[in-house]
Formats: structure tokens, sequence, C-alpha cells
């Protein structure tokens, strides 16, 4: 069995900001332990490096300080990169050779909450075996290292252009495509793209309307961004825009809403997205990436253009790291983080939503064209209350039933069932083409788990 996380979730460690395991204190040994694990002295004895950006919370200025003194402390240099998106950071540690880099933000979470992110040098997300190690040195599960003095502690630096470097790179990724008389409705959420989306989509001669991009510190995510996709369609019927584009805090996320006022999820971004690349012959083993939750209408879309989808567990690392294994250059998942590899090395908002208005200019189509090419299936599900929680393959009346489901579904359709982390709740989703039969399975295995453990 592998070991578990104790500290890092599916997406850095994130936590209350000044609670524990957010206080500047943990921050401080956080850094230090991850000095340990990613900073690798360089050839010739130079210091390792490290690239630290953050979102608008208030508490991100404290928390960076703290990460500084950890990383200083332990030998690192660290370049300030200031307020830019999660991507900006991973893009930028591997353009300017840095050992690793550190995002300060909880993302889509309200501005009390603040968490840590790591990339690795080549911009990727740590893998579980490396997050663990880390772990390791923080819980004193290792010897204490000697820590440098004199010239070997860790000086701080800020890079002054940041912003034009990632701004110049999402622009580069359209390939000389421009977005002339495109008028866009932009909600930036208060987040760290209130400083570079806008910037990005003028350049590229785009009408930009923008929207929720005055941070003060304690707005970020507030009634605004992509998990608000009611305020999206209504900035997009306001400005009367062909497109809206919503980031969440750290705009490694994108929600996307047509000119009818009507968003779209990331499984319509990537059905459009896969099918404007297998026609082109741009996808890479003409093979997509998405988590479990996608989406089955996704398999069938592909497939009849003559590609395949491949499934990982929830959490774009895990996407990231299966696009990495297979050599694929398109994934993401149904809540918006979509990876275009050819540019990224994680979800990039800004990257994502660029691509789809250069595939609408390319086209000549509207959003509300292009994603009809996605005809997703129905589902039917249930929340169920129990009074215990054993193992899912214990539920055995259940599972005959599921096993019989699976078959008759085959390729095209999917049953989960998975308890809820925090309610005395059983969750069950079947996907299929056919509503009554999927209905008429559903309420079996309901009633054969409420029988058992109900």
């Amino acid at each position: 069995m592998s070991e578990k996380r104790q500290f890092f979730g599916t997406d850095g460690v994130r936590a209350v900001a000044n609670r524990h395991p957010m206080t500047p204190e943990f921050v401080l040994r956080l850094g230090q332990a991850s000095a340990r694990v990613l900073g690798n002295k360089a050839e010739g004895g130079e210091r390792p490096r490290c690239i630290i950006g953050r979102d608008t919370r208030a508490s991100g200025e404290m928390l960076e300080a703290a990460l500084i003194a950890g990383l200083n402390s332990a030998g690192v240099d660290v370049v300030l990169a200031g307020m830019v998106p999660t991507p900006a950071v991973a893009m930028l540690a591997a353009e300017t050779g840095a050992n690793f880099g550190v995002i300060v933000s909880a993302s889509h979470n309200p501005f009390q909450d603040n968490g840590i992110k790591f990339v690795h040098g080549n911009g990727r997300k740590l893998n579980d075996a490396t997050e663990i190690a880390i772990e390791k040195i923080l819980l004193g599960n290792s010897e204490e290292a000697a820590r440098p003095e004199g010239r070997g502690i860790g000086r701080v630096s800020r890079m002054a252009d940041s912003v034009q470097r990632y701004v110049a790179h999402a622009v580069a990724s359209m390939g000389g495509v421009r977005l002339d008389g495109m008028r866009v409705a932009l909600d930036n959420a208060h987040g760290a793209s209130s400083y570079t989306s806008a910037l990005a989509l003028e350049e590229l001669g785009a009408d930009v309307q923008v929207f929720h991009s005055e941070p003060d510190g304690f707005n970020i995510n507030e009634a605004c961004g992509c998990t608000h996709s009611e305020e999206l369609e209504r900035l997009v019927r306001q400005s009367q825009a062909i497109a809206g584009i919503a980031h969440d805090g750290d705009a490694d996320r994108i929600a996307l809403c047509d000119e009818e006022a009507i968003a779209l999820d990331g499984d319509e971004l990537m059905a459009i997205a896969a099918e404007s690349m297998l026609r082109k012959g741009t996808l890479k083993q003409n093979t997509l990436a998405v988590t479990i939750m996608s989406n089955y209408g996704l398999d069938d879309l592909v497939s009849r253009l003559g590609g395949r989808v491949v499934r990982t567990n929830v959490g774009d690392r895990y996407v990231l790291e299966e696009m990495q294994g297979r050599g694929l250059n398109l994934g993401g998942e149904q809540s918006g983080h979509i990876i275009f590899g050819d540019w990224a090395t994680t979800g990039d908002g800004l990257i994502a939503g660029l691509q789809v208005l250069k595939i609408m200019k390319e086209t000549g189509e509207p959003l509300s064209q292009l994603r009809k090419c996605l005809k997703k299936f129905p589902q039917s599900s249930r929340n169920l209350r129990v009074r215990t929680k054993p193992p899912v393959a214990e539920l055995v009346e259940a599972q005959k039933i599921i096993k019989e489901t699976e078959k008759k579904l085959g390729d095209y359709g999917r049953v989960l069932l998975r308890y809820s982390g925090t309610e005395s709740l059983i969750r069950l989703l079947i996907e299929g083409r056919d509503v009554e039969y999927l209905e008429a399975q559903a309420d079996k295995i309901a009633s054969s788990i409420l029988a058992q453990i109900g």
C-alpha cells in the first residue's frame, strides 16, 4: 500500500491562512524541506534558484515572506515574480532554468484560505512520491541538514518583466492568428489574471470588456470567477460579447460562455479543441486525457473522429502525468483545468481561452455552434444517506448489479460509487445512452445499498 500524504492534497497544501498548517512557522519549514528535496545545486556549486509567484490574497504577503526565509536559510536564491497566475510560474521556472517554482495561492477558494503549490524546474507538478519525501522532512523523519552560513545563505531578487514574459508566451501560442473584431467579456475574479489576461487579449486585437479586476486582497473569487457561471452569463449579456472568459484566483482554470449567454463546461471545451486538433492532425497519438469525471460523450466524439480517450483519477496533476507518460498534448478536467501541452505544463486558463477563440476565428463558427460537437450522455445519480461506511467492495449485492450494468454499458457508459468525504452519504452516478435503463439500474443499486447499510 502506498504511503498517504498528511499535508499535501490534490493541489498542494491548502488551509485557512494563519491556521495550521498554513502558518508562517509551518510555511518556513515547508520552504526548508522543499529546498532539500527540490533544490539540487547547479554545476559549479552555484546556489539553487526558486521562482515564487502569488495570487492577490492579503495573506499572500505574509506567507511569501515565510517561504523566502525558509528557502534562503536552506541556501536557495529566490526570484520574486510578483502577482502572476500559477501557469506563469511554471512557464518562468522552465524558461529561466530555475530548480523549482512555488505558487502561494488557494485557487478558487475564498480569500480566508491560502495554499502552497510546487512545480519542478521543468514546470511540471510534483508526484505523490516527491510530496511524501518533503513531508518526511517536515515530520522529522529524516536527519537534520546542516544550514549554510556566510556566502551560502540564499539571496532575494525581483523579476521586473514576469507579466510581460508570460503575456508574450500566451500571445505566441496563437501562431499569428489575431482576434480583431471579437468582443470578449473577461471576468478576472479579482485574482492574478487581473494583471495578465486583458493584456494578451488586447495585444491580439480583441475588444475586451473587463470585469472583476480590482483586487484589494479580500475580494478574490467573491461572487465572480469561473465557479460563478451565472455571473459570466450576465456579463456576456450586458456587454453583448461573442464570448465570455472567467478565471479562478490563480488563473489555472477557465470557464467559457457562448454568445447566447450559456456557459460551457470543461468537457465542452475539450471536445471543441479535440475535434479541431484531430481534423488538423495535431492531436498527438490521436489521444485525449481526461479524468473519470468527464462525460462519456467525449469518448463517443473522439472515437468517431478516429481518436481515443484515456482516463485518470481526479486532479489535473494526474492528467498531466498521463499526458507526459504517453506523449500527449491535450487533456484536462470537467472543472476547467485544460492543458494544451504544446504551450503549457499545467492547466492554463489564458492559453486555453485563447486556443478556443482561435478555433472560432479559424472556423468562423460561434461558440454556440462549436459546442454542438459534444453530445453528452445522460446521467442518473443518487445521494444516499448511510449508517456506516464499509469498503465499497463489501457491498456485495450492489456490486453484482454494478457488474451487470457495466457489462451492458460496455465502452460507452460507466458506474461511479463513492462515499462523501464530509457527510454520511454514498454517491452513485450512472452514465450511458439509454435514460430509462440508467434510471432502473440506479434504483436497483440504491435499493441494495440501503438494504445493507441504509
